[in-house]
């Protein structure tokens, strides 16, 4: 498993140089904290132009809907569908809240490099650049798979008009959101289990906490299993390659292959930023996700195992050399 799993370089600087040291359990918790004070200050950030939005141009439809006897809960719904564009593209932006508090920590409590983060190597634009790519086959992948069985149909061959300025604006916004999630999961949660326990449990453990926050607290459904594959497949490059760099920018393409470039929606329904439509067979919700989209889809799952088995049998491009016999570090990887 260590010639299958090294530890990462990185990991290795990380333990080095952190000063404020917490078992695992402490670790779980101070991720879980981080996580959520900044979706707390990312909500706050986009309260503001939201607030903006309903008072100036929906007020008249609010009141409307509170005189007809609509609930809350249903007004609510349908403010949000009708949402504009460019509120959903600020929500990517404000991801970038995840990313700041993670290098805060990381640098301000923990004392750690941003090289420690993941963040370190030689050809950074290529790696990003390569990640892209990755990620858009792995997506394109499972769009063909799709469209072989039946589950996803290309409604038009042709881009939707005026569309291609808003999208490459979602491209930027993803590669914000991506990477984020990446130096907080990637950059900073798992070098910091990975230093008191085995990378495999480290592995683990960093995949499935984040996969259950994304999936509402649960992995017991197709959508919860291909954001935990997703995770792996993430977690398991960034200890191959041994920088978060590529890692971050296959995450945004995923994110933008899914959400902008090919215009999956609920029940069928194009809405807001997207350059070409595909609609699902909702009749055929195994192949097509159903409602909950191609993430729900085991035409992805199939493609992330595949995906899973070919990155697992790649060399470890920077492992760092094995602990002393004896040391506190080679206890640690036998907890």
């Amino acid at each position: 498993m260590n010639q299958m799993l090294p530890r990462p370089l990185f990991w290795a600087e990380a333990a080095a140089q952190k000063k404020n040291r917490a078992a695992l359990p402490g670790e779980v918790l101070a991720f879980l904290l981080i996580y959520f004070i900044a979706a707390v200050a990312q909500s706050l950030i986009l309260s503001i132009p939201m607030s903006v939005w309903i008072l100036s141009d929906k007020s008249g439809e609010l009141l409307t809907g509170l005189q007809a006897g609509t609930s809350p809960q249903e007004l609510v719904l349908r403010l949000m569908e009708q949402m504009p564009d460019w509120i959903s593209l600020a929500a990517l932006f404000g991801t970038g809240t995840m990313g700041l508090a993670a290098v805060i920590y990381c640098r301000r409590i923990q004392k750690r490099s941003l090289s420690s983060m993941g963040l370190r190597g030689k050809g950074a634009v290529g790696e990003c650049l390569l990640g892209l790519v990755l990620g858009l086959l792995l997506f394109g992948a499972a769009l063909a798979l799709g469209s072989l069985s039946g589950g996803f149909r290309l409604a038009s061959k042709t881009p939707v008009e005026g569309q291609l300025g808003l999208c490459l604006l979602a491209l930027l916004g993803c590669l914000v959101d991506g990477a984020s999630r990446e130096l907080l999961i990637r950059g900073s949660f798992a070098p910091s289990v990975g230093f008191t326990t085995r990378v495999i449990t480290a592995l683990l453990l960093s995949s499935i906490v984040p996969a259950m926050l994304q999936s509402s607290g649960t992995l017991l459904s197709m959508t919860g299993l291909n954001n935990l594959l997703l995770s792996l497949l993430l977690g398991i490059w960034v200890i191959k390659r041994g920088n978060i760099w590529s890692a971050c920018s296959l995450h945004a393409a995923w994110i933008f292959a899914g959400g902008f470039l090919f215009g999956f929606a609920p029940a069928g329904q194009h809405a807001g930023v997207r350059l070409l439509d595909v609609d699902l067979d909702l009749y055929r919700p195994l192949l097509s996700g159903g409602i909950a989209g191609p993430q729900a889809s085991i035409c992805v799952t199939v493609v992330l195992l595949a995906a899973l088995g070919v990155v697992l049998a790649l060399p470890a491009k920077e492992p760092a050399p094995l602990p002393a016999a004896g040391s506190d570090e080679q206890a640690a990887n036998k907890l």
